[in-house]
């Protein structure tokens, strides 16, 4: 994703004051907007990995909020949504939030409360994207061997068994992981894991 994609936010509202209203909040945060009147609009017009967040309106005709966070799950599913209501429909607010939207905020809105969201929204997008691209770098700094025993470690293998698997001695294989677990800053074979399938260890 782009840095620029980083700071985009789809609104998805059939109400058209509604969609300049929350522009004109998001431009006064430095957010770019992109507008959209319906959910057949979104779906035809939308790109992966080009928003942060999506503003999206439950009770649109035709297409509704949810059936379009179901289509946005399929395809990209750690995408923020965060739900518009003007209703108090608490039995779609619930489910909404089940199925992994990021929020359910109600019209009209509490402008502060909204910002707050969306930035964290935005914040949390980043530093996933930040945290893969390290991810990434580690690994392309590891040696075809060090990839090899890498392989062994996810595998939850011990390190004789990788050793024997690759033709190389127990204590070569050590040798790899010291430095499998210096390239990526991890202190222990769990977080080395965790990090190389992209899993987030508690602090």
């Amino acid at each position: 994703m782009t840095a620029s994609g980083r700071q985009t936010v789809c609104i998805v509202d059939d109400d058209a004051q509604i969609r300049r209203f929350l522009t004109e909040v998001l431009g006064s945060i430095g957010l770019i907007a992109e507008e959209y009147a319906s959910g057949e609009d979104f779906m035809r017009r939308w790109q992966p990995a080009k928003a942060a967040c999506v503003l999206l309106d439950i009770r649109m005709p035709r297409i509704t909020g949810p059936e379009i966070h179901d289509w946005l799950r399929e395809r990209e599913p750690n995408l923020p949504v965060i739900f518009l209501t003007g209703h108090a429909d608490v039995t779609t607010a619930v489910r909404a939030m089940r199925l992994g939207a990021f929020d359910v905020i109600e019209k009209p809105f509490n402008v502060q409360q909204l910002i707050e969201r969306v930035n964290q929204a935005v914040r949390r997008v980043a530093e996933a994207a930040a945290a893969t691209a390290d991810n990434a770098g580690w690994q392309h700094a590891l040696t075809t061997r060090e990839k090899e025993v890498l392989a062994g470690v996810i595998d939850g293998k011990r390190s004789k068994v990788i050793a024997a698997e690759l033709g190389i001695s127990e204590r070569t294989v050590e040798s790899h992981r010291a430095s499998i677990m210096a390239k990526a800053g991890a202190s222990t074979a769990a977080q080395l894991v965790a990090m190389a399938i992209g899993k987030r260890q508690p602090g």
